[in-house]
């Protein structure tokens, strides 16, 4: 008799041994510890179901540095240890928000959408979104720590308080839009370096049109500009942005014209300065800005950090990178222009807390990862110390607030940056116009 207990107290503690260390038997919480956070997962809580997740490019089955997880194998683990399936969505960007859209008003087939500025605010007051804050807890500061939770988004997608979308500083998005120049041009010229005189709090308006009005020569002698200080695809919006300019405010979750200021005829003012009395650009400046600032038919080009790599290959250790100057009534050390893509939760889910524990699992890197990402991101940009501050003006960003209000941008583009302030107060009916119809819609 005493035998047969003691095999039944074997048995069982074996098979509890079993249920303990084994994921997705029995009730066992998984465990995982990320910095001082540590995730648990409930591995029979969802076994059988499946989340889909709408993104605008394929998944990456192989991570660009090694030791990293990629997506794919992120996927992977969550399935295993969940139980639970991860499909993959693809749609391109053009049509991205049209068929996020159609799903999600459907009811089914869309719980993680990957989403941007022209989603806000419309998607928010139409309640295609869910707050996340029921599902995260922003207080947690070892959460918050552990995944590094880019703060200027949380701060962008918060409507009324709540927050509805997320991502985090480990990738290269966390950098502002950057100001290339070419410190060979700068040297030939005999001019100071941009990032000295930024450091030094003497990059403003003022020194970049002096600077840029020196750049601007004929090099072949043959009475002709050839070489031109800068061009961009970004226009006003940069000199919107260095003058700290609010373009909309919003009061009470809703938007409300704000451009109307002397800041704002400042910012598109420069615009036309540096044109007509500077010469900076070529007159058909929208022509291959990229490419011509990699040949060397220009020295400066405001652009995102996504053509990191391209920029360092073409000009090697010849490429400069600084915020972009200061404007006169800014009191902030830069103000650079901030990705505006994150991860949010549809309304049309049926599992909340899994596509909210699947967005955690896939935005939090193990400290051996951290440490491998910000080593790629430091080599990438060319040093710790320019990675130190791009990162510092990272914190200072500003995501475009209009994307998402139809034909706003349309009416910007038409102002007048002759006669800046004449034109503003004349489209202002047009600019309340198209607020308003975003919010006729909504009702």
């Amino acid at each position: 008799m005493r035998n047969k207990k003691a095999l039944f107290v074997s048995i069982f503690l074996v098979f509890f041994a079993f249920l303990s260390f084994v994921p997705g038997f029995g009730q066992r919480v998984y465990s995982v510890k990320f910095g001082n956070y540590t995730l648990n997962i409930d591995t029979q809580k969802y076994r059988g179901k499946t989340l889909y997740v709408w993104q605008h490019w394929p998944e990456e089955e192989k991570s660009s540095i090694p030791g990293v997880r990629s997506p794919k194998q992120a996927r992977e683990e969550f399935e295993k240890i969940t139980g639970a399936k991860v499909k993959i969505v693809y749609v391109t960007w053009e049509t991205k928000v049209e068929k996020q859209t159609a799903a999600i008003l459907s009811g089914s087939g869309a719980d993680i959408v990957y989403i941007d500025s022209r989603q806000k605010p419309t998607w928010m007051m139409k309640k295609m979104l869910l707050p996340l804050n029921k599902y995260i807890d922003f207080k947690n500061k070892d959460l918050v720590n552990a995944v590094g939770f880019r703060k200027p988004i949380l701060d962008y997608f918060t409507w009324r308080g709540q927050i509805y979308a997320v991502t985090n500083i480990y990738n290269d998005n966390v950098f502002p839009y950057i100001l290339y120049y070419n410190k060979e041009k700068f040297e030939m010229a005999g001019l100071p370096d941009p990032l000295e005189l930024y450091k030094q709090g003497k990059w403003t308006w003022n020194t970049f049109f002096d600077l840029g009005k020196q750049l601007t020569q004929d090099i072949n002698g043959d009475g002709k500009i050839d070489q031109y200080a800068y061009t961009s695809w970004r226009t006003y919006q940069p000199f919107l942005w260095s003058n700290d300019v609010e373009i909309v405010k919003y009061i009470g979750g809703k938007p409300i014209f704000a451009m109307d200021n002397p800041k704002a005829y400042r910012a598109f003012q420069a615009v036309y300065d540096m044109d007509t009395k500077y010469k900076m650009r070529p007159a058909d400046w929208w022509e291959d800005p990229q490419g011509r600032f990699q040949k060397g038919i220009t020295c400066m080009d405001y652009w995102g950090p996504w053509d990191l790599g391209t920029m360092r290959d073409a000009l090697g250790n010849k490429l400069g990178m600084v915020p972009f100057p200061k404007g006169p009534d800014s009191k902030k050390k830069s103000a650079d222009e901030g990705d505006d893509s994150a991860w949010a939760i549809a309304s049309s889910t049926k599992e909340p807390e899994l596509a909210a524990l699947y967005l955690l699992w896939t935005l939090l890197p193990t400290d051996k990862e951290k440490d491998l990402i910000v080593k790629n991101q430091i080599e990438k940009v060319g040093g710790k110390e320019i990675y130190n501050i791009l990162m510092d003006a990272a914190t200072r960003v500003v995501i475009n607030p209009v994307a998402g209000i139809p034909g706003f941008t349309e009416l910007m583009d038409q102002i007048d940056v002759a006669n800046p302030a004449k034109s503003i107060k004349a489209s202002r009916p047009k600019f309340e116009a198209a607020i308003n119809s975003v919010l006729e819609g909504l009702k």
